[in-house]
């Protein structure tokens, strides 16, 4: 009688390369807005870098090239950070979303969506979706890798 054998299973490859989520900055005024926004993307697959709105999200951005970039202002003189991340993305512009007491922003240059705070963790999982369905669209980009 044979000796039953189990056929060694390989892992496929893509099981073998670690998963990368979605790249987002997030720049808040107040370091505990940004600790949330950053909890509640990564719940939702998002890889996180935080910093402080100004200069330093243009720096930021242009250094980490994130496929998104969320805003949370709170002060005034805000309105300059996306055009400056824009112009000197060298890669793909990132996608630009603010957050907002009033939901203002879509009128600045360099903004592509604006939510009005309190923001629930499912409107936010709803964006990231739907972005990740637009970068699955773009020629040659597969946002699981």
């Amino acid at each position: 009688m044979a000796a039953l054998t189990t056929p060694s299973v390989r892992p496929s490859v893509s099981n073998q390369l670690p998963q990368r989520g979605l790249p987002v900055l997030v720049a808040a005024d107040r370091e505990r807005d940004s600790e949330v926004l950053a909890l509640t993307l990564e719940t939702v697959g998002c890889d996180v870098v935080t910093t402080t709105v100004g200069p330093g999200a243009v720096d930021l951005a242009v250094l980490a090239q994130p496929d998104a970039v969320v805003l949370v202002p709170t002060a005034p003189g805000w309105e300059s950070v996306p055009a400056a991340i824009a112009e000197r993305s060298a890669w793909r512009k990132p996608f630009v979303v603010t957050l907002t007491a009033h939901g203002e922003g879509l009128a600045v240059p360099g903004v592509h969506a604006a939510l009005e705070r309190p923001v629930s963790p499912d409107v936010l999982a709803g964006l990231v979706r739907r972005f990740r369905e637009f970068l699955a669209g773009l020629d040659g980009f597969d946002p699981a890798i």
